[in-house]
């Protein structure tokens, strides 16, 4: 059960508490847990989708008077799309660079508390 998914491998190795209760929580927690976490995703996934639609709309249309787009707004369109695409993208993966920072310091710090507490219980 990967209730995580992808986060969850990126964060293999630490001992996070939240892991450790949601494998200690009953199948039906769980399950509950599992559903609220998709219903969310859905959620900021239409959110994002709304948000980009409206972005490209207010950019892109210049008229009305048709139900097609004319070939210079969907030129506008496409590009509209591909740089919202482009931006989010970069946007994950310097979240995901930063992640990696902060779990590298936490695995450091983790280290080192450990090694200290070594040094005082041979005291």
């Amino acid at each position: 059960f990967n209730l995580f998914g992808s986060f969850n491998v990126k964060m293999a190795g630490l001992n996070f508490p939240i892991e450790t209760a949601v494998q200690e929580m009953p199948s039906d927690g769980r399950d509950t847990l599992s559903s609220a976490l998709e219903h969310m995703q859905v959620r900021d996934s239409l959110k994002m989708y709304n948000n980009l639609v409206e972005r490209c709309f207010r950019e892109c249309s210049e008229d009305m008077r048709s139900k097609a787009l004319s070939s210079k707004e969907e030129q506008c369109v496409v590009k509209c799309c591909e740089k919202f695409m482009n931006v989010t993208g970069r946007v994950g993966m310097r979240f995901s660079e930063f992640f990696s920072q902060m779990e590298a310091a936490a695995q450091q710090h983790m280290a080192e508390m450990l090694k200290q507490q070594e040094q005082q219980s041979k005291s």
